[in-house]
């Protein structure tokens, strides 16, 4: 680097609080930004994982007889593409208490639908003193509880939507055994579970029967091709196609917050140019002056051009690290907004894993630095028109 450029650059980092507000202004801006990319991932791919664990599997399969998988697609296949395969059965009712009514989705699953990937999703609490009476237990989430008032130990009453429209809508008096909490109540309530066996008998159609999947990590990107694999004689669906408005909504969202995240960064990045624009008013006496002395064009715009991006880079690199530090730190702080009572906390999942988005968190950082690159130049090519002359003109 030329010794002109060099010290010069270092003089006005040094002495232009512009310049430093420049940068305070670019780290906190990159800093809610970084917050936001983690928790839009974060909670989207939590609320991903919730839908597939709990509620649909990663493919559903409906079969008149439940036929082991390996059979199906054969033994090499089923253990590289498959974690498990359960049979459930599911239909819809409406749950009463004393004081309200919930509709929910009842779903009979066996002992073994539980397994570690699921209980990773998914918080019990049980009832220490159950009932030795013959009604027949359930699970409801924390969220249904809390809107009918009820609690372990407690009986609710079942309207059975039916499966069949040959059979006519029938109560049931079931008793509350466990509680469950996944930390997205919009999902939760919607979820209760009871004893597969028991739930036959509630809704005795074949449609009501399912195999729900769940496949190895390394498939998880590709069900298409676990698809396949079954064939063409079943009638097979994915998780989305379950629950499409919730998988285009995440595509919308995605999408969404990008697009406004670039435009918050574009107008950062257009203010260093303004920041260049008036360093270059403050010191049109003393590029003048460097001029005078044999100073070319080119050396006062690189001169003013590293210290206004190395500025930038700088604010930059703090806001990346002041949000990744908040971003990973969400978790508990949600978890305590969420215990203040704040309504509108139920729409968002608060129980989720940190996922840092670095494609996306790189892609913001390199438009900020090519806008900021490509503006500065702009606002630093009025230091030619700077001659000496302006020496008398200012003075």
């Amino acid at each position: 680097m030329n010794p002109f450029v060099g010290i010069w650059s270092r003089k006005r980092i040094a002495k232009r609080g512009r310049l430093t507000s420049c940068m305070i202004l670019i780290a906190l801006v990159m800093a809610p930004l970084v917050c936001a990319l983690i928790f839009s991932d974060s909670m989207m791919e939590g609320i991903t994982s919730k839908y597939i664990y709990l509620s649909d599997g990663h493919i559903q399969l409906n079969a008149e007889h439940l036929t082991s998988v390996s059979s199906l697609i054969g033994p090499e296949n089923a253990q590289a593409m498959v974690v498990s395969a359960d049979e459930i059965t599911s239909g819809y009712a409406l749950m009463y208490s004393a004081t309200n009514t919930s509709s929910v989705m009842i779903k009979g699953v066996s002992d073994s639908y539980f397994n570690d990937l699921r209980m990773k999703q998914i918080t019990f609490m049980y009832n220490e003193n159950p009932s030795s009476s013959n009604i027949k237990g359930i699970a409801i989430s924390r969220a249904t509880a809390r809107k009918l008032d009820v609690g372990l130990g407690d009986r609710v009453a079942l309207m059975i939507v039916p499966d069949d429209v040959k059979k006519v809508l029938r109560p049931v008096l079931v008793r509350i055994d466990a509680i469950f909490y996944s930390g997205y109540d919009q999902l939760d309530e919607l979820l209760s579970f009871i004893d597969l066996d028991y739930a036959r008998e509630l809704y005795s159609d074949i449609s009501s029967t399912t195999i729900e999947i769940l496949v190895t990590p390394e498939y998880m990107e590709r069900l298409d091709e676990v698809v396949s694999a079954f064939g063409s004689g079943h009638r097979i669906s994915k998780w989305n196609e379950h629950n499409v408005s919730v998988y285009e909504n995440f595509v919308t969202s995605r999408q969404m917050i990008m697009i406004i995240l670039m435009l918050v960064t574009s107008v950062a990045a257009f203010y260093t140019a303004s920041v260049a624009q008036q360093m270059v008013q403050d010191d049109i006496q003393e590029i003048a002056i460097v001029k005078l002395v044999g100073s070319s064009n080119a050396l006062v715009r690189k001169s003013a051009f590293i210290s206004v991006y190395t500025v930038t880079l700088a604010g930059m690199v703090m806001g990346i690290c002041l949000g990744l530090l908040i971003g990973c730190n969400l978790g508990p702080i949600l978890t305590w907004l969420s215990s203040l009572g704040i309504q509108s906390l139920s729409f968002y999942l608060l129980d989720f894993s940190i996922n840092i988005p670095w494609l996306s968190i790189g892609l913001i950082s390199l438009m900020l630095m090519v806008i900021s690159f490509i503006s500065i130049h702009i606002s630093l090519s009025r230091t030619r028109h700077i001659t000496p002359m302006r020496l008398f003109t200012t003075l």
